[in-house]
């Protein structure tokens, strides 16, 4: 099992094992029920997953589904998923949450996966109608454990508990410690492996900005500073988002909006842009700092600094990802009104009104996924052998239920949708556009 995970993590790009994997791998099988404690961007996903392949393959004759995550978001979900299968086990992972079409989802749980990720309330729901058995269920995590509870879904996750009776391993994922663990899961001998102390904390250089000068003009520099990186910019509300985003429209800065009051279709384009770098510029509401795993984030912007403590942690988090070193932004006239102490910080001194470059990629929109039966091989078949583009002209690439996109370098576009427009993909005609 080591050296499958070694070469597991190496074909992810990760050079080593993280401090909480580790230990995790070392002690999971003296004990039923886990409680992890690690910071943000400290590998918990992959904590949990490297051990529940293990166990996935030891009980194989086991009844499926035979793992139930739990998350508090729907992004996490999405997310936990996306880990999972490029780990490339075999397994079959089925994904449940709110805003999801309830017809899709159980189509794919009645094809039995090994795994289902869920939001509470929508896991509910499929218990409810018969369409979710987890009575035989062994392995049982929930993930953000803290998120769960701060959000409310304390109910929720006692009822799904209740519905279980044979488990085998319990698994409990916190970015932050809590005082006392909840009594409504009774845990009989819990094994606590707690990794937030300063000695694993991710590597933060934290900078001030100057607030006498314009705050949009600032952030404008530092974005076209660093117009290659990844930079996430944090709002407290949905209206400075979209004003942000209209004023990076304006200067024709790429960059895409990411908060509750968008439709679940625009934020998960939002984040497949992010993630392939055709739109490198995320600016969101406090939504986006839990459940997003984007690595080689560089940069996190504070437009305005939250009113707790926690949540400026957990923005702060999205970057230093796996102990990475990363940026924090945020503005001295803040500092004033702020009811928690904020780290030493160096005043940032960027260039003046530096040239801000386009991003290298666009993204490429085909109406047609998984339940037109196309994959990622079929679209990149499509597109180098139709579209004439080799491999290296080809980036990330997402295939949803019904739609999908494709990174393509942006020199080469225009030429390409011309040669898609006469072709199918797999006896199929798809609309074939700029994903806007």
């Amino acid at each position: 099992m080591e050296d499958t995970i070694y070469s597991t993590i190496s074909a992810l790009g990760f050079k080593a094992l993280t401090p909480i994997q580790l230990e995790v791998l070392e002690t999971y099988k003296s004990f039923d029920e886990l409680i992890l404690y690690a910071p943000t961007g400290s590998g918990k996903t992959l904590a949990f997953l490297f051990p529940l392949l293990e166990l996935l393959r030891a009980n194989s004759n086991q009844s499926s589904p035979k793992a139930l995550i739990v998350s508090p978001t729907r992004e996490l979900a999405q997310q936990i998923e996306t880990v999972f299968k490029s780990l490339k086990s075999g397994f079959e992972v089925s994904t449940c949450y709110g805003g999801h079409s309830k017809l899709v989802e159980l189509r794919n749980l009645s094809a039995n996966p090994e795994i289902v990720v869920g939001t509470p309330g929508r896991l509910l729901d499929h218990i409810a109608s018969g369409a979710l058995q987890i009575s035989n269920l062994s392995f049982f995590i929930v993930d953000e454990f803290d998120k769960c509870l701060e959000m409310g879904f304390q109910d929720q996750i006692e009822a799904i508990y209740t519905e279980t009776s044979q488990l085998k391993k319990l698994f409990f994922a916190s970015a932050t410690k809590l005082n006392e663990f909840p009594t409504f899961i009774p845990l009989k001998n819990p094994k606590i492996i707690d990794k937030t102390s300063r000695d694993v904390q991710p590597v933060f250089d934290f900078f001030k900005l100057k607030s006498q000068e314009n705050k949009l003009q600032v952030i404008k520099n530092i974005v076209s500073q660093y117009s290659k990186e990844r930079v996430i910019i944090f709002c407290n509300f949905r209206e400075d988002v979209d004003a942000l985003e209209q004023f990076f429209n304006h200067y024709r800065i790429v960059s895409v909006a990411y908060h509750g009051g968008l439709d679940q279709e625009v934020r998960e384009r939002a984040l497949i842009k992010f993630r392939n770098n055709s739109a490198p510029v995320l600016v969101c509401t406090d939504v986006g700092s839990r459940g997003l795993d984007i690595p080689e984030v560089k940069h996190i912007i504070h437009f305005t600094l939250p009113e707790k403590l926690e949540a400026f942690v957990h923005r702060n988090g999205r970057t230093a990802r796996m102990m990475e070193q990363g940026s924090v932004y945020f503005f001295d006239s803040d500092v004033r009104d702020t009811k928690y102490e904020l780290p030493k910080a160096t005043i940032f001194n960027g260039r003046n009104n530096p040239i801000y470059e386009a991003p290298a990629w666009t993204t490429v929109y085909f109406s047609g996924g998984k339940k037109n039966k196309i994959n990622k091989i079929d679209l990149l078949g499509f597109i180098c052998k139709q579209g004439g583009l080799s491999q290296d002209e080809v980036g990330v690439i997402a295939v949803l239920d019904y739609t999908s996109f494709v990174a393509v370098r942006s020199q080469e576009v225009k030429n390409l949708l011309q040669e898609l427009h006469k072709h199918k993909i797999k006896g199929q005609k798809l609309k074939v556009a700029v994903a806007y």
